[in-house]
């Protein structure tokens, strides 16, 4: 298979795991709302505020992503690096279920969101959160090799199966029992049987795979450890703004505050998991090309990511922003609060810069360009909990301060200064960019957004259902990025798909 069609054929296969799993978490989340009732607003804070071990898991997923890509073709190599983060990544798990064992004891000493009827609750859940992240951590050193040998099909497999299980175990046990402790029960043992899985399938899918702890070299720990280093600062400065901006909104608010943020962050923050998916597929590829000296190709690979990520981003920005209510009503039987809708258009801005530069991420990293990327997010992420401080002094509600600090730093770093680094990096023009990489996903908005507009004028949308309306407005917006953008890359996921799909029915004959 060629290089753009396996890019093509592993970026779809993160869309198709990450709809799965915005599906998932759409059902669930509609489901523990209605389930938990006044508890929700504590298990969002606990679930998603008390996240930063996931620092360590991306950074190193990302680390053995990268190293397995370099050693491919080494595989003793490639198995102490394995092996060395498997290693590390045991001992961090147990120091995260040490810190929520210790940190249970004071949660609800910390949060005025967590009432005193809920504070036994939520100590056995924020056990159990970090039980949950602990073994997502371990499972980051089997994911991470996948990907780097560009099996993202089959880890994406996985992760499709432990997305259906947390589903039908989370229905399951709060049937018998509407306790957010049951809901990060189920969690936990879904992310149990991913790990399983992740290790079984890579052992099976990498020749010559196995984890041999005793002989890791000195030399192999310091070098995994030099670039966990970076990946942990830029990653982990991520994880670190948006479980900050949500801990703040707790300590400062009410549980309905943390329930509006909560829920109007939910598809923004999917539509950046999916966007990441798409993004991180070419870590591997643009690691393998510059390890070969092929700087050409790598720059070629980069503009090619950008023209796809950012069409992909528009279309469904459009969209969310558009029919951003209706989307929300899913959660409300009543009226969908202002605010809510408010806030999550405000989130939907913050994340098209990502859609559109942030192919810069993976490529920077995969060139190996670390120290001023490490530099730069961090800056972001100090800077995004300093604007929320400074907007919750009277300025604006209490959900709305986050958002509007998002779109500040995250343009400011995204949208600006990554863009124009990279390209002075590599030494691409900024108007041959635009030209290869930008024209065509945005004459496609433009397209789109004048498309529903006389959309809306020919067919009033108070005279219509909903659902009509999104379901026309998809079929207008696709098929103008699809015709003005993605004509090659259609065609190409087409192919690909019919020849995977006729080959494995040989392979069955």
């Amino acid at each position: 298979m060629s290089l753009r069609k396996r890019i093509i054929m592993n970026a779809g296969s993160n869309w198709v795991g990450m709809l799965v799993a915005g599906v998932v978490g759409l059902v669930l989340f509609r489901t523990i709302r209605h389930n938990l009732g006044a508890s929700f607003g504590v298990w969002a804070l606990l679930s998603t505020g008390l996240r930063y071990p996931v620092i360590l898991e991306r950074a190193f997923s990302l680390s053995t992503n990268r190293f397995v890509a370099f050693y491919r073709d080494n595989t003793e190599q490639m198995n102490r690096f394995v092996s060395a983060s498997f290693g590390m990544l045991m001992g961090l798990a147990f120091l995260t279920v040490a810190a929520a064992v210790l940190l249970s004891f004071f949660v609800s000493d910390i949060f005025t969101a967590i009432t005193s009827e809920a504070a036994r609750e939520a100590q056995i859940t924020c056990i159990l959160v970090g039980v949950t992240l602990a073994l997502r951590i371990v499972g980051a050193t089997f994911g991470g090799a996948m990907r780097g040998y560009q099996y993202h099909t089959r880890s994406n497999a996985v992760a499709i199966t432990a997305n259906l299980l947390r589903l039908a175990l989370t229905v399951g046990i709060l049937a018998l029992w509407k306790s957010m402790i049951a809901v990060q029960l189920a969690s936990a043992m879904a992310a149990a049987v991913s790990l399983l899985l992740m290790f079984s399938v890579a052992r099976k899918s990498i020749e010559g795979f196995k984890i041999a702890i005793s002989k890791v070299r000195k030399d192999t720990i310091r070098e995994i450890i030099h670039h966990t280093g970076h990946a942990t600062a830029r990653s982990g400065s991520m994880v670190f703004m948006f479980s900050t901006l949500v801990l703040v909104v707790g300590k400062v608010g009410s549980a309905e505050d943390v329930e509006v943020y909560a829920i109007a962050s939910m598809i923004p923050s999917f539509i950046r998991g999916l966007l990441a998916g798409t993004q991180n597929v070419f870590l591997p590829v643009i690691t393998g090309l510059n390890a070969t000296g092929q700087s050409e190709r790598v720059k070629a690979v980069i503009k090619k990511g950008t023209h796809i990520s950012s069409a992909l981003a528009c279309a469904l920005l459009i969209l969310l922003f558009v029919f951003a209510r209706e989307v929300l009503g899913i959660w409300f039987k009543e009226a969908v609060p202002p605010e809510t809708v408010l806030v999550m258009r405000v989130l939907i801005i913050s994340v098209v810069s990502r859609g559109f530069f942030g192919i810069w991420f993976p490529s920077l990293v995969g060139i190996g360009h670390l120290r001023k990327l490490t530099i730069a997010a961090i800056t972001t992420a100090i800077s995004a909990v300093i604007i929320e401080l400074i907007l919750l002094q009277g300025f604006v509600s209490v959900p709305m301060a986050p958002s509007i600090a998002l779109v500040v730093v995250l343009w400011g770093y995204t949208g600006f200064w990554l863009p124009l680094h990279g390209l002075r990096k590599l030494g691409i023009s900024p108007y041959e960019y635009f030209k290869d990489s930008l024209s065509g996903p945005l004459a496609a908005s433009l397209v789109s957004i004048a498309a529903l507009w006389l959309l809306n004028m020919i067919l009033p949308g108070e005279n219509i259902h909903w659902a009509l309306m999104l379901t026309l407005s998809i079929v207008v917006v696709m098929v103008s990025f699809t015709a003005i953008s993605l004509r090659k890359e259609t065609a190409d996921l087409i192919v690909a798909v019919r020849k995977k799909y006729e080959s494995k029915k040989e392979h069955r004959i």
